[in-house]
């Protein structure tokens, strides 16, 4: 009975266990769902190295907040007192605990400038994350239209190599069968040969696309990786370039950082500054001790005037060099403005010329369409050579990719214009 339990055991493990093999390999073969843009920049948010960075920044300006503005309460501590006097019989021991209470009450200004340049540091480091997610934002809205515009690239590039091997078959016939020079057949055959180079290579740009979208997002590549199409996308009216440019001015992330990081430039040279002279210094303390069975307390309010007669040069190169960094910090927000003007400006350009151009390649591509249908005919009609009918469709194949190259250029400025201006852009921008 032992005996008969134990291989039905044995024979059910072994079920489970092929089960789970079947599962495993099931899950490995299904290739991953493909991925909406939004999807993507949402995966970005998580993983993305330089906003976990500008996560932590945050965490750590904040901790640097609550500890400057720990110098306005009470530092209060306790300790255990150990006394010991004499050797031997003399030897004398006594144990006790104190609490004390510690408060400054004014150091001549020096805790008012660390706490400034404190919040400061919070608010560039906030306002360092929202640009920083505006950046990745784009870095993979760009890349995800880069995928798709390779994608539909390979599309045609494949559709012409179909083409001029149908053609190369229905040449090689008709030379069989001597209703066509062998000669023609030589034009198409090398058609064919610069049609596959050309597939071969969009083919790899779908697989480096893919590559680079996904280190964009923050993850390790993945087999079988894709993304879905865009099947539609707004067309903004476009608006003046001086309503660009206040829009900008106004709500982009890096112009609160760059004034963040001037008040904070601010704040140390005046913290530099009360350093050269003398200042005011008021503290409050509270003791209050058990020693020996004895309790004592006391308290006491210190006022006088600090002031560094002779450091060496130390106060005075810190000064210095805060003021130094001031101005550093004004000269990189003049800077900042030059290259918002000049980014919101180059984006304006893009964004115009890119539906100019989207504009352009349709009516190009129903112009070679129709003439490639003409030449058709007229082939089949015996009225045009084959060379007629490979140019249309070489015409035909470059206004395809025209037109792939116009849309996700125009899609890339609409995004390229968001970026400049400051908003989150992506799908859901508004």
């Amino acid at each position: 009975m032992k005996k008969m339990i134990y291989l039905w055991g044995l024979v059910a493990l072994v079920l489970l266990m092929g089960t789970c093999v079947c599962a495993q390999q099931a899950n490995e073969a299904k290739p991953p769902v493909p991925m909406t843009l939004q999807q993507c920049i949402d995966v970005a948010m998580r993983n993305q190295t330089d906003l976990v960075i500008g996560r932590n920044n945050v965490i750590v300006a904040k901790s640097k907040v609550m500890a400057a503005n720990s110098s306005y309460f009470p530092q209060v501590s306790i300790q255990n007192i150990a006394f010991h006097s004499g050797t031997g019989v003399l030897n004398q021991a006594t144990n006790g605990t104190a609490l004390s209470v510690n408060q400054n009450i004014y150091d001549g200004g020096l805790r008012e400038a660390g706490v400034q340049g404190a919040r400061y540091g919070a608010k560039g480091s906030s306002a360092a994350l929202d640009r920083t997610a505006q950046t990745v934002t784009f870095e993979v809205t760009t890349v995800y239209y880069d995928v798709l515009r390779a994608k539909h690239l390979a599309e045609v590039a494949s559709a012409d190599v179909t083409y001029n091997q149908e053609l190369r078959d229905q040449m090689k016939s008709l030379a069989e069968l001597g209703n066509a020079a062998t000669v023609d057949v030589l034009p198409v055959e090398a058609q064919l040969a610069n049609a596959r180079i050309t597939l071969l290579i969009a083919q790899n740009n779908v697989r480096t696309a893919a590559l680079v979208l996904q280190n964009a997002m923050g993850n390790f590549p993945q087999a079988g990786f894709d993304v879905v199409d865009v099947t539609s996308m707004p067309d903004p009216d476009i608006q003046p370039l001086e309503t660009y440019s206040k829009t900008a001015f106004l709500i982009r992330p890096d112009i609160t950082q760059s004034k963040a990081v001037s008040g904070a430039a601010g704040a140390s040279s005046k913290a530099a500054r009360l350093n050269l002279y003398p200042r005011p210094v008021i503290t409050a303390e509270y003791q209050h001790s058990i020693q020996g069975g004895f309790t004592t307390s006391g308290s006491q309010i210190v006022g006088g005037i600090a002031w560094d007669l002779f450091d060496g040069g130390a106060n005075r190169a810190v000064y210095k060099a805060a003021r130094a960094n001031q101005a550093n910090a004004a000269q990189q927000e003049l800077q900042l403005s030059r290259d918002i003007q000049g980014q919101v400006e180059e984006a304006y350009l893009n964004l115009t010329s890119g539906k100019e151009r989207l504009a352009a390649s349709e009516v190009g591509l129903t112009a070679a369409q129709s003439n490639y249908d003409v030449q058709k005919e007229r082939y089949n009609q015996n009225l045009a050579i084959a060379l007629d009918l490979l140019n249309a469709e070489v015409q035909l194949t470059t206004a395809q990719s025209n037109l792939v190259q116009s849309r996700y250029d125009y899609y890339t400025a609409i995004a390229q214009m968001d970026y400049a201006v400051g908003k989150q852009g992506g799908p859901n921008a508004k």
